[in-house]
C-alpha cells in the first residue's frame, strides 16, 4: 500500500469530493482496485431510494469482504455533504437531514436570485422599456435571467462541499491503514462496508440491514470523522453487552435495527454528550495529521484482536 501521505493526496484531493453519483462511482472504482491489493474483494450493490411518483435517488453501497462468514464488520460512509459554510455545527453520528441545514445548504442560491431580480427591476426593465425588448439591455436580461435558473436547478440540494478531509475521508484512510495491518487469519474474520448516504438520510444503513439475515448476529462498528482529534472516544447501546477493560464505554445508540455495534469517533464530549466536527462541511476542513491515522489505525486493529476469536495455535507435536 502506499504511504499515507500518499492516500491523504489521493482521497481528500484527488477523489475528495464524493457528492454527485458520478463522483462517488468514480471513488468507488480507485478504492476498489486498492482494496483488492489489500487482499480484499469489493461487491458493489446500488439500491434506488423512491422519493415521489416516478422520482428515485440512488444509492451506492460497497461491501469488502465475504460479511456473512466475517464475525466483525467495519462501517463508515464514504459520501460528502453540502457546505454549510461553517454556519451550523456538525456532530458525528447525526448528519441527518433537517430544514435548516438544508436552507443554510442553498443561501448562495437565494442571494444569486435576489440579485438577478434586482438588476431585472432596477437596471435592465428601465432600459428595456426605452429601447425595447431587442436591445443590449434585453440581451443582458435574459442572460442574466437564464443564468440565475440555470445554477438555481444545478445546485438545488446545496453546494457540494469540497475540502472535506477529517468528515469522513479520515475514517476512510483510517480503515484502510487498519486492513494494511491486518494478517490473513483477520482479513477472514473482519468484513467492511462504506455506506452512501451518511451526510443525509443515512440510507446505506438501511441497505446493510437488508444485505443479509445473517448479519443481524454480527457485531459492528461505526467509525466517523476520526481525524478530528488525537483522543478517541467509544460508545455503545446498552443492550450491547461488550466490555474492555482497556476501553471506557460511553452510551450511545444509532437509528438502526441492528443490535451489537460500537461507535467510534474522535474529540471531546459537550455538555449534551455529544462531538462536535471541527470545520466539518465547510472549506476549513482541509487538514489532516498522517501521524493521527497511524495512531488511530493501531487503536482500531487492538480493538478488532480483542473482538475477533483468536486463531488457534497449530501444534506440530501430536
Amino acid at each position: 500500500m502506499d504511504s499515507l501521505k500518499d492516500l491523504i493526496f489521493r482521497y481528500c484531493v484527488l477523489f475528495g469530493k464524493r457528492f454527485s453519483y458520478r463522483e462517488k462511482i468514480s471513488f468507488l472504482r480507485v478504492i476498489s482496485k486498492e482494496l483488492i491489493q489489500l487482499g480484499y474483494y469489493v461487491d458493489a450493490k446500488i439500491a434506488k431510494l423512491q422519493l415521489a411518483k416516478k422520482k428515485y435517488e440512488n444509492y451506492y453501497n460497497a461491501y469488502i469482504g465475504d460479511l456473512d462468514n466475517a464475525e466483525v464488520i467495519v462501517c463508515t460512509y464514504y459520501d460528502t455533504g453540502v457546505n454549510y459554510f461553517n454556519f451550523t455545527k456538525i456532530f458525528a453520528f447525526g448528519q441527518h437531514f433537517n430544514k435548516l441545514r438544508y436552507f443554510l445548504g442553498i443561501i448562495p442560491i437565494f442571494i444569486l436570485l435576489a440579485i438577478a431580480i434586482t438588476l431585472n427591476l432596477f437596471i435592465f426593465l428601465p432600459d428595456i422599456e426605452l429601447s425595447g425588448i431587442y436591445s443590449i439591455p434585453g440581451v443582458l436580461s435574459a442572460i442574466v435571467t437564464l443564468s440565475a435558473f440555470y445554477i438555481i436547478l444545478k445546485f438545488k440540494k446545496g453546494i457540494s462541499n469540497k475540502k472535506n478531509f477529517v468528515c469522513n475521508t479520515s475514517s476512510i484512510l483510517v480503515m484502510l491503514n487498519t486492513i494494511n495491518k491486518m494478517d490473513k487469519y483477520q482479513k477472514k474474520k473482519v468484513a467492511f462496508v462504506l455506506f452512501d448516504g451518511g451526510c443525509s438520510n443515512q440510507y446505506g444503513i438501511r441497505m446493510i440491514e437488508n444485505y443479509s439475515d445473517k448479519l443481524e448476529s454480527k457485531q459492528f462498528i461505526f467509525l466517523d470523522s476520526l481525524g478530528n482529534s488525537e483522543s478517541l472516544l467509544f460508545f455503545k447501546p446498552k443492550s450491547f453487552d461488550f466490555n474492555a477493560k482497556q476501553i471506557n464505554f460511553k452510551e450511545g445508540k444509532l437509528e438502526t435495527t441492528l443490535k451489537k455495534y460500537l461507535m467510534i469517533t474522535a474529540g471531546e464530549l459537550n455538555e449534551y454528550n455529544k462531538v462536535q466536527i471541527k470545520n466539518a462541511h465547510s472549506h476549513n476542513d482541509n487538514n489532516l495529521s498522517d501521524i493521527i491515522i497511524e495512531k488511530h489505525s493501531t487503536s482500531l486493529h487492538s480493538l478488532l484482536t480483542l473482538l475477533i476469536t483468536p486463531q488457534k495455535s497449530k501444534n506440530t507435536k501430536k
